[in-house]
């Protein structure tokens, strides 16, 4: 339950989810490696994993991770050090995290697609104590690199001591690499208090259990992998290793949910709305929860999905790789036909903000930065000190905060939405606009699934905006001038549309690959 905190006699634009004090949480508490052991150990005969045609229960799960902490230890990896994992999804990518917590070094996936330089540039940056990953990809990371793989651990065979809890609280559990502005990867440090607090919220508002299987389908660049992977394991649930050829086919993805009997999953915005009817209600009887996160979902994806499946509970969620996975999460049930989506209310443990510039709250209804605080903040910026300084601030109250860099407003009913990006921030004839508010008005017509909006320009000049919208068959061009003018002032209506019956292009991350767009749908094709 979120509440408003008051500020002076006003109500301002922050938020709060369920207290949880640090000083209140040992490190035993805190501990992720503590939290999936007990959920192993419950029930040891349990089918813990399904890869492929391949079912390993907790305890052949447990075993297996054993055999790598055993390796792992015998290599000199322990608290404190970081372990490189570039391997696609399966079981002994999993078995590989459990081992690497279990000896007190924190997990650092890397995604074995991404070009060759970029691994290597990731590799050299972070400079973990060892790479784990398949014969194939050994020869990405630096010279020197110790590297070991799945076919070590099965070799082993050497004593492997029970699994320890391994640390918690303050250390850190994994590292995740985002893209940065200026184009230098930045790894985030991620501590265990975050991703335990994260999973025990998540466990009280979509409860797992004995009987739920939950899709492991995204990429492990992305931080939701980390929950997809981990958190069935500690309530009992069993975790379906997504194959990564399906990779972004929704009619594999639909009849992976079937075959499979999925019971949670997550989707960006766009898969969803790409699903949405691909099953029928008979094929999708089993789902209970769907998460959406990772850009803005429309409120037509919204209805679509809800008008098909109303049985589902469908979560948006968001967050920023640097306040462990989720911030805010919003249940779209019963909002159907009710206008944008809002980002929702904090997780336990977290709140959040919509300030000015001197990071103090600004008024409800007003824009605003979102600024989030509490239990899961990073630590930083793994080797980038003057970058963690930058994003990771002080209030003049003391409180240290994240600068998101997005835009966002608290509405009088305590709804949160998102706006866009501080940086897509242009100027046309001395007005500056938001490019994310153009596309987020945009989004409100029921007919527009997708929107991406640029600055157009005449030589050095930004003269207007350049919209490229996916839509229902039927919207014409001047349909969607016609809302945007209702929503917006006249110099931020597009000046030029582009009507795509075909998804946004997106790069790797999920993000629009503004590049491909525009090479291929250029103004008047």
């Amino acid at each position: 339950m979120a509440t408003t905190t008051p500020a002076s006699s006003n109500y301002s634009a922050v938020l709060t989810g369920d207290a949880v004090a640090p000083g209140s949480l040992g490190s035993h508490a805190t501990s992720t490696g503590a939290l999936l052991l007990a959920g192993l150990d419950a029930a040891p005969q349990d089918v813990a994993v399904i890869d492929g045609r391949r079912l390993l229960t907790a305890g052949g799960l447990k075993r297996d991770a054993e055999r790598w902490a055993a390796l792992l230890t015998a290599r000199g990896v322990g608290a404190g050090h970081r372990v490189a994992v570039l391997m696609e999804r399966s079981a002994a990518h999993i078995a590989a995290a459990l081992g690497i917590i279990s000896v007190g070094a924190a997990y650092q996936p890397s995604d074995p697609r991404l070009p060759a330089a970029r691994i290597g540039e990731l590799l050299t940056q972070s400079r973990p104590a060892l790479l784990i990953t398949d014969s194939a990809s050994a020869g990405l990371g630096p010279a020197g690199l110790p590297v070991v793989t799945p076919d070590d651990a099965d070799r082993w065979t050497g004593p492997a001591p029970a699994l320890r809890p391994g640390p918690g609280g303050g250390d850190a559990v994994y590292v995740m690499h985002t893209s940065g502005t200026t184009g230098r990867p930045k790894g985030v440090v991620v501590p265990h208090r975050a991703l335990v607090t994260r999973f025990r919220w998540g466990q009280g508002v979509y409860p797992l259990g004995r009987g739920d299987r939950v899709l492991w389908h995204a990429n492990v660049g992305f931080d939701f992998s980390v929950w997809e992977m981990l958190a069935p394991l500690a309530f009992g649930a069993t975790v379906v290793v997504g194959d990564p050829k399906e990779a972004g086919d929704p009619d594999a993805l639909a009849a992976c949910l079937t075959r499979d009997a999925i019971t949670a999953v997550h989707f960006v915005p766009r898969m969803l709305g790409l699903v949405t009817g691909r099953l029928s209600a008979a094929q999708a009887a089993q789902l209970r929860y769907v998460f959406c996160g990772g850009a803005a979902m429309s409120p037509a994806v919204r209805d679509a999905w809800l008008t098909a499946y109303p049985w589902t509970r469908l979560f948006n969620q968001y967050g920023p790789t640097e306040t462990c996975i989720d911030s805010t999460t919003f249940l779209c049930n019963g909002s159907e036909h009710t206008g944008e989506v809002p980002i929702g209310t904090p997780v336990d443990g977290t709140h959040v903000r919509v300030a000015d510039d001197s990071l103090l709250p600004v008024a409800p209804g007003e824009t605003g930065e979102l600024l989030i605080g509490g239990l899961g903040l990073a630590d930083g910026y793994l080797h980038q000190p003057e970058r963690t300084a930058e994003r990771f601030v002080t209030d003049p109250y003391g409180e240290r905060l994240y600068r998101t860099g997005d835009l966002a407003r608290l509405d009088p009913d305590g709804r949160l939405f998102h706006l866009g990006r501080l940086d897509r921030q242009i100027q046309i004839n001395g007005v500056r606009a938001e490019l994310g508010e153009i596309e987020h008005e945009l989004l409100r017509h029921p007919d527009i699934r997708e929107a991406h909006v640029t600055a157009l320009t005449r030589g050095p000049d930004t003269v207007g905006t350049l919209a490229y919208v996916v839509a229902n068959a039927g919207l014409t061009a001047a349909a969607i001038r016609r809302h945007a003018a209702g929503l917006l002032p006249r110099t931020l209506v597009p000046t030029q549309i582009v009507r795509l019956d075909s998804p946004l292009p997106r790069t790797h991350k999920g993000e629009v690959d503004v590049q491909a767009l525009r090479a291929a749908h250029a103004p008047g094709h």
